[in-house]
């Protein structure tokens, strides 16, 4: 008798019982081991997946792979930075004092503004308007005005302590210990030099038999006076408090500021001038003694050693 098996081969009876046997045992020991692993927490999935990775897969070699070009990266070349400007170092250093005599001249100039309103608009407006400064000099008060008083203290502070800043860069190492001193110094040369200029050109213009003008022109000499003191002042404050280049400051603020009060200055005089019959001559003669002498003396003294 002959048994068909599902590969179409003759299997003897025999044989077939012992290969029956044979499946049950393996049944039976994966069935125990499936038993154990579940005890111990590992799943056959598990197992499985192991194996695979483990050993890898047989027919890996079929699988499709795309090959991916590799970019390389460049290494770029650092390119050094240009630089904008060339920073140098500031040579000022900023004293209590000078901040003291800021805020002074800042509370001054806003006590003018707040009590003499009216007084203080019309000197600005005496400033580019001739007339309206022949209207002032027709009052009681003209140079001794609580206006014309705190803004000529105003330009004295600030007029000095720019002096002193100019003389500070140039000889820093000689005025280490003598700062605050040195100031007022420079202070009570200035003040020396207007007071001598007022009594001087109170005997010119009595010499002449023109002591009517000399109010006029007083006031008008210390009306650019003013303005250069309260000019000077957010200068002084952009050299002390701001990180621009104090030669900036210098040549692009402080000089043309300098350089446009005197010339509007010289103009105001030879209008008055001209204005009175005074000859050019004379014109020229007292502005070269009054008004550029003192100039070149300061510089002479202070700056140029």
């Amino acid at each position: 008798m002959f048994v068909f098996s599902s590969y179409h081969e003759v299997t003897e009876p025999l044989t077939l019982i012992n290969s029956y046997a044979t499946k049950g045992q393996d049944v039976a020991t994966n069935q125990l081991q499936e038993d154990n692993n579940h005890e111990k927490g590992i799943s056959l999935d598990t197992l499985k997946q192991d194996t695979i990775s483990f050993y890898g897969i047989k027919n890996e070699g079929a699988i499709p792979i795309r090959k991916v070009e590799k970019e390389e990266y460049k290494t770029e070349k650092l390119v050094p930075v240009k630089k904008l400007f060339n920073p140098t170092p500031r040579q000022i250093e900023l004293g209590g004092w000078q901040t003291v005599i800021l805020i002074i001249t800042l509370i001054l100039l806003g006590f003018v503004k707040a009590f003499n309103s009216t007084r203080f608009k019309e000197t600005l407006k005496a400033i580019v308007n001739y007339g309206v400064a022949q209207e002032i000099t027709r009052e009681e008060k003209v140079f001794f005005h609580n206006v014309n008083i705190l803004l000529t203290i105003i330009h004295i502070l600030l007029l000095s302590l720019f002096i002193y800043q100019i003389q500070e860069l140039i000889y820093y190492s000689q005025m280490a210990h003598y700062s605050f001193v040195n100031y007022l110094f420079i202070v009570g040369f200035i003040v020396a030099i207007y007071i001598i200029k007022y009594i001087f050109s109170l005997i010119l213009f009595y010499i002449f038999d023109s002591t009517s003008i000399f109010s006029e022109y007083s006031f008008n000499i210390s009306l650019y006076n003013n303005l250069l003191g309260v000019l000077l002042m957010p200068i002084l404050c952009l050299a002390y408090y701001s990180f621009l280049d104090i030669n900036f400051i210098l040549y692009y603020l402080a000089l043309p500021v300098l350089f446009l009060t005197f010339v509007l200055r010289i103009i105001r005089l030879y209008s008055i001038g001209i204005t009175k019959g005074i000859s050019f001559f004379y014109i020229f003669l007292y502005i070269c003694t009054l008004e550029i002498l003192p100039l070149v003396v300061l510089f002479r003294i202070f700056i140029h050693k």
